[in-house]
C-alpha cells in the first residue's frame, strides 16, 4: 500500500510538471495571455502553412492583367477635350483627323476657401409687427466661417495632426483666426461629452475596454466605453478601478456592461456580462493544458 501510494503521488506530480511545462511553453509561444495575447505582442509568430510558402506572388504567366479601369464619361467630373497638333512633327505634313481616345486620369483640387454672401430675407408679420430674419445656411451663429470649413479645420488640426501653419497656407486663414476659431467650436461643444456620457450609462447594452497607450513618451492607457452607436474614450496614466468610477458614477445603471472580465470593472453598478471570445479561448486554453484528460478533450 505503501509503493501504491508513492507511485499515485509520482503520478500525479508527473501530470503537475507535465500541465506546467505545456504552460510555460505555450507562454514562450503565444506570450503571456496565451490565445489572448495581442498579435502585436506573441513572442514566436508561427510560419506559414507549406502549401502558400510555395506560391508565388504576381499573376500566373499568360493571364491577361485587368489593370485600371475607365470611367464612363456619364460618371466623370469632367469631360475634357484635348486637341491635337495640325502638323506632323516630323514631316510637317497636314495631319488628318481620326477621332479621339478616352483616357481616365484622377487628379486633385487644392483646398480653397469660398467667399460667399447669403442676402437673408428679412419679413414681418403684418399681425403682430414681428420682424423675421433668416438664418445663414450652414453656419453657426455669430460666426463667419461655415460648419464645413470648421469641419475641415478640426479634423486636419486634431485629427490628421495638421499644424497650423500649414493650414494658413491651404486656406488662407491666419493663424490666430483658426486659434480664435477652434475655440469658439470648443465651447459650442463643450457640453456635448456629458450628454454622450449620460446617454452611454442609460443604454441597455454597453461595452468596454482598454489597453496601453503611450501620450507625449510617457505610458498610459486608452479607455474605450462603447455602444452599437457611439464610442467614448478616456485616456489615463492609471488602469485602475478609479476610471469606471468616473464613467458610471455611484448610482445604479439599467442595462448590461460586456467586459472581458477584468477585475476592475467589478465596480460598475450594473450588471456584467463576459465576453463570449474570452470564455471561449479560456477553455481552448483548458484542453491545450490537459490534452490527456477526457473532460478538456471535448470543449469544442
Amino acid at each position: 500500500m505503501d509503493k501504491q501510494r508513492q507511485i499515485n503521488e509520482l503520478r500525479e506530480e508527473t501530470c503537475q510538471l507535465k500541465a506546467r511545462l505545456r504552460y510555460q511553453e505555450r507562454t514562450a509561444r503565444e506570450g503571456s495571455f496565451g490565445s489572448s495575447t495581442p498579435s502585436s505582442k506573441v513572442p514566436v509568430k508561427p510560419s506559414s502553412l507549406p502549401e502558400r510558402q510555395a506560391k508565388t506572388g504576381g499573376g500566373r504567366r499568360g493571364h491577361k492583367g485587368n489593370g485600371g479601369k475607365a470611367v464612363p464619361e456619364e460618371h466623370a467630373h469632367r469631360v475634357v477635350d484635348v486637341p491635337g497638333p495640325d502638323c506632323c512633327p516630323d514631316c510637317g505634313g497636314a495631319l488628318e483627323n481620326k477621332g479621339s481616345r478616352p483616357r481616365t486620369v484622377l487628379e486633385a483640387q487644392p483646398v480653397r476657401v469660398e467667399r460667399i454672401v447669403y442676402r437673408l430675407a428679412g419679413k414681418r408679420c403684418p399681425h403682430c409687427g414681428k420682424n423675421v430674419q433668416t438664418p445663414a445656411p450652414g453656419v453657426l451663429p455669430k460666426c463667419q466661417y461655415g460648419n464645413g470649413l470648421l469641419t475641415y479645420l478640426a479634423t486636419q488640426h486634431y485629427q490628421y495632426g495638421t499644424t497650423l501653419g500649414q493650414l494658413e497656407k491651404q486656406t488662407g486663414i491666419g493663424v490666430g483666426s483658426v486659434v480664435e476659431a477652434l475655440h469658439q467650436l470648443a465651447r459650442r461643444l463643450g457640453t456635448v461629452p456629458p450628454r454622450l456620457l449620460e446617454e452611454y450609462r442609460r443604454a441597455a447594452v454597453k461595452h468596454a475596454d482598454e489597453t496601453g497607450w503611450r501620450t507625449d513618451g510617457g505610458n498610459g492607457y486608452a479607455w474605450l466605453f462603447a455602444t452599437p452607436d457611439m464610442s467614448l474614450f478616456r485616456f489615463r496614466s492609471t488602469r485602475s478601478a478609479s476610471v469606471v468610477r468616473e464613467v458610471f458614477g455611484p448610482d445604479r445603471l439599467p442595462g448590461v456592461l460586456v467586459v472581458d472580465r477584468y477585475a476592475a470593472y467589478n465596480a460598475a453598478p450594473c450588471k456584467l456580462q463576459y465576453c463570449y471570445a474570452h470564455l471561449l479561448r479560456d477553455l481552448q486554453d483548458i484542453e491545450k493544458n490537459f490534452p490527456d484528460q477526457a473532460r478538456g478533450a471535448g470543449l469544442r
